[in-house]
């Protein structure tokens, strides 16, 4: 795939079912989406291998998963979150290089992103990516305060030379984090101001805003349902409805149904629940604990709840769909929290890449994977 073909980024916490929606979600393998992983710190327990990984086994398994889900089309990674000691002496050299590299062994294209904020350490393994790597891409993520601060263009393009890289090989992607704009307008017209100033038109690979208004803790009870405005959406909605304000108008990006932190292990019994998504809101319904005695066929009220409801959107909708429907009936296996995260993140990348489809007008196909590389990546 070519970075200017994609309409949808979204920002993933690796974890298993985000990854494997990656090669299920529909229109997935359209060209449109063009996926960025934040890697978590080890420590977690893993659902495929069911015990907790070493450091070094973490960032090792990176390269065979992604390539079993997403096969040679590029994902951005982000090592920010394993750039410490503990991470680094396992590896025995740096995490992200660790990663980039794993990706390539298994036949996987990983490029990495890379911020204002990156350490030393790590701006030195994107300049080895970079000067081994002249025409593949990179991803610089800006905050909200990255975009204030910087007074120009020139001196953007500054920073991503000093990453080794060129403005016309990189993704720029402004990233607003947890945000709810009641009234978009005024907030549209300062970013616009500065998308002016940092994005002039035929510059970057491609553009993208990025926020989310996933809730950070709902704090919602054992059968109930809670229901959360999609305000990322209708921001971004309203960004193209004022697209003629801005230089060229961004892609979109959000956290799935996510929120963005929380990136430490969670060692305790998963709550029986699903995140959905439809064209307005995000969904919460939430169950009993799986702790003993419940089990993990608390999923099953659960799914019936969400199947029953005016927000499902049918079992063909999508292969996370139908998993969901399936749950009602007699005999249905119950999967486990990575299973029921798979199914949300399914759903929501189909909903998402659709809705884009229709507001940027494009039809979808199935775009061939990138080629191989005529040598094997050199970073080492």
């Amino acid at each position: 795939m070519h970075v200017r073909d994609a309409l949808y980024m979204p920002q993933l916490k690796w974890k298993a079912g985000e990854c494997k929606a990656l090669g299920t979600a529909r229109n997935a393998m359209s060209g449109r989406l063009l996926p960025a992983f934040r890697i978590p710190p080890s420590g977690g327990f893993d659902p495929d291998e069911q015990r907790v990984l070493t450091p070094l086994e973490h960032i090792r398994s990176f390269g065979a998963r992604l390539s079993a889900s997403w096969g040679r089309r590029l994902v951005f990674v982000d090592a920010s979150l394993v750039d410490d000691d503990k991470h680094a002496t396992a590896c025995h050299r740096h995490p992200l290089t660790e990663l980039i590299e794993r990706a390539w062994l298994e036949g996987a294209f990983a490029a990495p992103v890379v911020s204002l904020q990156s350490s030393s350490s790590y701006i030195e393994a994107v300049n080895r990516y970079t000067s081994a790597n002249r025409d593949w891409p990179i991803c610089l993520r800006l905050s909200l305060s990255d975009m204030e601060r910087l007074r120009n263009f020139v001196e953007l393009e500054a920073a991503v030379k000093a990453f080794g890289a060129s403005v016309h090989n990189t993704v720029l992607l402004f990233d607003g984090g947890a945000l709810h704009i009641p009234d978009p307008e005024p907030f549209i017209h300062l970013v616009a101001e500065r998308f002016a100033v940092l994005a002039p038109r035929n510059t970057w690979a491609r553009v993208f805003w990025g926020s989310t208004s996933f809730p950070e803790k709902p704090n919602l009870k054992a059968g109930v349902d809670g229901r959360f405005t999609r305000s990322d959406w209708s921001l971004y909605q309203s960004i193209v409805n004022s697209g003629s304000e801005f230089p060229s108008v961004p892609m979109f990006s959000d956290y799935a149904l996510e929120f963005p932190s929380n990136y430490k292990p969670v060692r305790v019994p998963p709550v029986a629940h699903f995140r959905y998504s439809t064209e307005t809101d995000y969904w919460i319904y939430k169950g009993q604990s799986t702790k003993r005695p419940n089990g993990f066929e608390t999923i099953f009220p659960v799914a019936r709840r969400l199947v029953d409801s005016e927000q499902f959107f049918g079992e063909s909708y999508s292969m996370g769909n139908k998993f969901i429907a399936n749950l009602i009936l007699d005999g249905a296996k119950t999967g486990n929290a990575s299973t029921w995260r798979w199914a949300s993140t399914d759903h929501h990348i189909s909903l998402v890449l659709n809705q884009l489809s229709i507001l940027h007008g494009v039809r979808d196909q199935t775009l061939a994977e990138v080629p191989a590389p005529l040598k094997q990546l050199q970073l080492i």
